[in-house]
């Protein structure tokens, strides 16, 4: 059994946003029709508040892939040389459960947050607008 790693260049590299705005569509069509999975998400936070673990499962049945995205959340690393968010997604076949990837999830945050933003701008405004503002100065903002 091989695994696939990415780290955030490749993930970058491989998963344009203008592409996964077409995949969002079609992620959030199979949510409505009740082919995704995707309960809350489960956050643990360490005895000291210092920081936190979530995790987020999901399964998409047409797509035969479910994953969980793991985060942890450490606050106090701003200003440092490490994120305060930091993380990674695995996916796993639904035949089986064989493990198939392991992904840095801060990349595919970067890029789904404002897919999905794009996709909800592209659906919900009129045909005749022409301004967009961004509100935002994180990494999802640029």
């Amino acid at each position: 059994m091989e695994i696939l790693i990415l780290n955030q260049a490749q993930v970058q590299e491989l998963l344009p946003v203008n592409e996964c705005i077409d995949v969002m569509a079609r992620v959030l069509k199979s949510l409505a029709e009740n082919k995704v999975g995707m309960p809350l998400r489960s956050v643990m936070w360490l005895p000291d508040k210092r920081g936190a673990i979530g995790m987020m499962p999901a399964y998409q049945l047409d797509a035969k892939i479910m994953g969980l995205k793991i985060v942890s959340v450490f606050p106090d690393n701003h200003g440092t040389e490490y994120d305060s968010h930091q993380g990674a997604v695995m996916l796993f076949d639904t035949e089986h459960g064989c493990p198939l990837a392991v992904v840095d999830a801060s990349a595919i945050t970067a890029i789904r947050t404002p897919a999905v933003s794009a996709l909800a701008t592209r659906l919900l405004a009129r045909p005749d607008a022409g301004d967009l503002a961004i509100l935002g100065s994180g990494i999802q903002a640029r």
